[in-house]
């Protein structure tokens, strides 16, 4: 019989029942601070998203145009698009928003 080492079983068991991986944040911060960066975060790649989707359903309506061009309604929300995506931190190409 072997003695020490490894066995089957025997050690710590994951609390989450999964790997984690540790992120460093300042001292000062609370477990609050902490949570509002993280809802930050997802806000962030939802909107990121969000504006992705939206340009391209302009695009597709830029190409189902008898012009071939956005329709003059989209003016705003083009804008609107433009902003936002300068905004995000994976900011769209400004030049797909442009008429083809």
């Amino acid at each position: 019989m072997g003695r020490g080492g490894a066995r089957p079983g025997a050690g710590r068991k994951k609390k989450y029942g999964e790997a984690t991986k540790l992120e460093r944040v300042p001292a000062s911060w609370s477990p609050d601070d902490v949570a509002a960066a993280v809802r930050g975060r997802e806000i962030v790649n939802q909107l990121t998203v969000l504006v992705e989707s939206w340009q391209q359903q302009a695009a597709a309506a830029a190409r189902e145009s008898k012009t071939g061009h956005y329709p003059r309604t989209y003016d705003k929300a083009l804008k609107l698009l433009s902003e936002l995506g300068a905004l995000l931190p994976s900011a769209l190409d400004s030049n797909s928003l442009k008429d083809e």
